[in-house]
C-alpha cells in the first residue's frame, strides 16, 4: 500500500513550483524544510507556453524522489499561470480541442504545452523505474498545473507506462470532454482535486468539458460564496481570503470535507424567478445544468456533445444558439425553458434590468456572449493576481 502525500505536503510542493519560472532556479533552495525532508528533487522541466506564434520557453516542472515515507516513489509538482508576459493565459485561453495520448479530446492549449514537456517527463520516469520498481508517481499542480498534472497523470496511469498514480491538483480547471473526464476517473482513480467555493478558474471551460473524476467530487476546502478572484490564490499575502495553502493544511484527506457537484442534477429554470439568480458558483453551476437538462428534454443533447469534439470554442456555442432558436420555435412550453435559461444567464452576468423578448439566433448568441464576458474577466483577473503571491 502507498502512502499519499498528506494534503499539507501536496499543497506547499504546489507553491514551491512557482520558483520555477526561471528555468535556472535550484529547486533545492526553493523547498520548504518540510518538502525537503520528504522529497529529493533531483531535475527541472522546461516548457513552452501559449500560442502557435508568441511562445515562449521556461520552467514548469520539478522532479524528484520521495524519501521517509514516500522512499522510491516519484514526486513532480508543475507551476500555475504566470501573467506578466500573457504566454500562460494565451496556452489558458485556447479552448480548441485536441486529441491526448490516451485517445480522448482535451483542451488544445494545456495539451500543447504539456507536450513540450513530456520527453522530460519520460526520460526522468524511465531511468526511475529502473531503481525503484513498483513504487508510485505522484502529480501536484495548481491552477494552470493541475490541469497539466492530470494530463501526466493521465498519461503515466495508461499507455505503456501502466504505472500507479496519485493526482493532487488545487484551483484546476477543467481539461477535457465527457470522454476524458470518464477514462481519466477510471485510469486515475486516487484524484484528489481540491477546491475552493468561490473560485473562477475551477469552473472553466464550461460544459461541455467536464472535471474528473467525472461525478464532480472534489475536496471543497472551504464554503466560500459568489464567484472572487483573491479565491484562486495559493498564498494571498493579505486580504480576508484564505488561499489553498492555508485551507490544505491538514495532515489527512479525512480531515477535508468532500462535495458532490450540483451540475448532473437536472434543472429547469422559471422566467418570472430570474432575480433570484447572483454571479455565484451556485447559479453558475445551476445554469450549466439547466442548458444539460433543456437539450436532453428536447432531444438534442447527444447531436450537440458529439459535435463538441469538432470545436468546442466560439463555433460551439454559435451551434447551441442555433439549437436554442429551433427549440423555442418548435413548442410553447420548450420556448419558456429558453426563456428561463436566458433570463437567468442575463442576471448572473450583471444585466439584471434587461428582458428576454426575442428568442433568435442573434439575440440567444448575444445572451452567452455577455455571460461568457463576464465569467472570463473574472477568470483573467484571478489569473493575473496568481504570480507572485
Amino acid at each position: 500500500m502507498h502512502t499519499k502525500l498528506t494534503p499539507r505536503l501536496a499543497a506547499e510542493l504546489a507553491q514551491t513550483a512557482y520558483g520555477l519560472l526561471d528555468s535556472a532556479a535550484d529547486i533545492r533552495r526553493l523547498a520548504t524544510p518540510e518538502i525537503q525532508q520528504k522529497v529529493d528533487f533531483q531535475q527541472c522541466v522546461t516548457g513552452r507556453s501559449g500560442g502557435y506564434i508568441l511562445n515562449r520557453e521556461s520552467g514548469f516542472a520539478a522532479m524528484g524522489v520521495g524519501k521517509g515515507g514516500y522512499s522510491g516513489d516519484a514526486i513532480i509538482t508543475i507551476r500555475g499561470t504566470e501573467f506578466t508576459s500573457g504566454h500562460d493565459w494565451a496556452t489558458n485561453a485556447q479552448i480548441g480541442l485536441t486529441g491526448c495520448s490516451g485517445g480522448q479530446t482535451v483542451h488544445a492549449g494545456f495539451c500543447r504545452a504539456f507536450a513540450s514537456m513530456r520527453p522530460q517527463f519520460q526520460a526522468f520516469l524511465a531511468e526511475w523505474r529502473v531503481s525503484h520498481p513498483g513504487r508510485v508517481v505522484h502529480c501536484v499542480g495548481h491552477s494552470l498545473g493541475g490541469a497539466l498534472a492530470t494530463l501526466l497523470a493521465d498519461w503515466i496511469a495508461g499507455g505503456p507506462w501502466r504505472q500507479p498514480v496519485y493526482l493532487y491538483t488545487f484551483g484546476a480547471p477543467r481539461v477535457g470532454l465527457e470522454g476524458f473526464a470518464l477514462a481519466n476517473t477510471s485510469r486515475v482513480p486516487a484524484n484528489h482535486r481540491c477546491t475552493h467555493g468561490a473560485d473562477l478558474v475551477t469552473k472553466v471551460p464550461l460544459w461541455p468539458f467536464h472535471h474528473s473524476p467525472f461525478k464532480g467530487i472534489e475536496y471543497r476546502l472551504d464554503s466560500g460564496q459568489g464567484l472572487s478572484v483573491a479565491a484562486h490564490l495559493m498564498d494571498p499575502k493579505a486580504g480576508a481570503v484564505p488561499g489553498y495553502l492555508r485551507t490544505a493544511s491538514k495532515g489527512s484527506w479525512d480531515a477535508l470535507q468532500q462535495r458532490a457537484s450540483l451540475h448532473l442534477t437536472p434543472v429547469r429554470l422559471d422566467y418570472a424567478k430570474r432575480h433570484q439568480a447572483s454571479f455565484s458558483e451556485y447559479w453558475l453551476e445551476r445554469l450549466s445544468a439547466a442548458l444539460i437538462t433543456l437539450l436532453k428534454d428536447t432531444g438534442y443533447y447527444a447531436a450537440i456533445a458529439a459535435q463538441a469534439v469538432i470545436g468546442a470554442g466560439a463555433t460551439f456555442y454559435d451551434l447551441v444558439a442555433q439549437t436554442l432558436a429551433k427549440i423555442a420555435a418548435a413548442a410553447t412550453s420548450a420556448a419558456e425553458q429558453v426563456k428561463g435559461l436566458l433570463g437567468h444567464m442575463l442576471v448572473f452576468a450583471g444585466a439584471v434590468a434587461s428582458a428576454v423578448t426575442d428568442l433568435g439566433v442573434a439575440a440567444i448568441r448575444a445572451v452567452f456572449d455577455l455571460m461568457l464576458r463576464r465569467l472570463y474577466q473574472g477568470v483573467q483577473d484571478a489569473l493575473k493576481r496568481t504570480w507572485p503571491n
